[in-house]
């Protein structure tokens, strides 16, 4: 059983990563749900953009604000109905369902994994820490030091388990891209029509919650100290608000007389979401803090380079010559894109091909979905200890 918050529009990339999981598991013959506390149009969308099979996932309500996750039928169901379950794979931490995954191993016995998602990560334990605080007095912290395993989607997750003192295995298991978004194709010029861009600008694309943590005013600064170079292009950022800092980043837009240079379009998903990528020159994540990001899975796999910060584990893009991994600053910034803006669109489509190439050979949810099977089977006393998972 996958436990997540929600499944829906909203769900950050954890939803995505449970359902994936379990539509690729079940491919391998492993009977995977999915309990989460969605509404109901959020389940339905799911079960159209995942292509899992009806029945694979469970909604429960929620009771008090939406945040927290508290859902009193979940709780009961894990009483009840948790002995069937034989491993629980928990997808974020901070909300009530921590304490539900909990609830299994006392009642039943049940292992159970843990996978932050980057949740763990200096920077943000940062943000809300009054409020992840009484959490971990409440139910985290016996959550945490229950857990049988947990799930790192990168190296760099590791030491962030060390650091806060858990002991227990980590399996190393990435994130990745679906055989039907790496066979999907998009329309470039429906993008730009429907969005009012001109086929004559390239589009620079930024794709994931507009939240202080993704660094969009770094990047904003980095373009204004070069926006005479970057006059032939477009800053594109596509997601949704977050701690109202849509409104933080359209004032230093205009304070900066930006306006022609960048525009904000809103969230988007499914084939539109496709559209903006086929349109895209580049993609570009300018984050503080990042766990293991699907959206630059996403732009890889569909033939688009990228550049990102530091704080993301992706080196390969240096490793790879798919795109550009750089220092968490301005200046940083700056380089990348003075390098990747002088490019001709032939050398970054070839960038572009080396990540597609890469995300083929190395990031499929196929390859991960085995690994966690793997893992189960380990943590069940049924196999030896995979070599992806770390015990010291």
């Amino acid at each position: 059983m996958h436990n997540t918050s929600n499944v829906g529009q909203t769900s950050f990339g954890l939803g995505q990563v449970a359902l994936n999981l379990a539509r690729e598991q079940a491919e391998l013959g492993c009977d995977a749900r999915v309990w989460c506390m969605s509404s109901a149009d959020d389940v339905r969308w799911a079960y159209a953009s995942s292509n899992l099979s009806e029945g694979r996932i469970v909604r429960f309500s929620t009771v008090g604000p939406r945040w927290l996750a508290y859902s009193p039928s979940m709780m009961r169901a894990a009483k009840s109905e948790g002995g069937e379950i034989d491993i629980v794979h928990q997808h974020g931490i901070w909300t009530y369902g921590s304490y539900v995954t909990h609830l299994f191993h006392q009642r039943h016995c049940t292992p159970y994994v843990i996978a932050p998602h980057g949740s763990l990560e200096s920077w943000a334990l940062r943000r809300a820490r009054w409020k992840k605080f009484l959490a971990l007095v409440a139910y985290e912290r016996a959550n945490l030091f229950g857990a049988a395993c947990f799930h790192a989607t990168s190296e760099s997750e590791i030491e962030d388990f060390r650091n806060f003192g858990l002991i227990a295995p980590v399996a190393l298991i990435p994130n990745g891209v679906s055989s039907r978004w790496l066979n999907s194709r998009g329309d470039a010029k429906n993008f730009r029509e429907s969005f009012g861009i001109p086929a004559d600008r390239r589009i620079l694309f930024f794709l994931s919650r507009i939240t202080p943590k993704k660094g969009l005013l770094m990047l904003i600064q980095a373009i204004n100290a070069i926006r005479k170079e970057f006059a032939d292009w477009i800053l594109v950022i596509a997601g949704k608000d977050e701690f109202d800092h849509k409104a933080e980043v359209e004032r230093l837009v205009k304070q900066l007389g930006m306006e022609d240079l960048v525009r904000l379009i809103g969230p988007l998903f499914d084939q539109p979401k496709r559209d903006a990528f086929a349109a895209s020159d580049l993609f570009v994540l300018p984050s503080f803090s990042e766990g293991s990001p699907v959206a630059i899975l996403d732009s890889l796999a569909v033939g688009v380079p990228v550049i990102t910060t530091k704080a993301a584990p992706w080196k390969n893009l240096d490793d790879y010559f798919c795109g550009w991994w750089v220092d968490v600053s301005v200046s940083g910034l700056i380089e990348a894109l003075r390098n990747a803006i002088n490019l001709s669109s032939e050398e970054l489509v070839a960038m572009g091909q080396r990540g597609h190439d890469l995300v083929t050979s190395k990031y499929t949810w196929a390859a991960s979905a085995q690994k966690t099977l793997d893992l189960y089977e380990w943590l069940l006393g049924r196999r030896d200890k995979p070599g992806f998972v770390v015990v010291d």
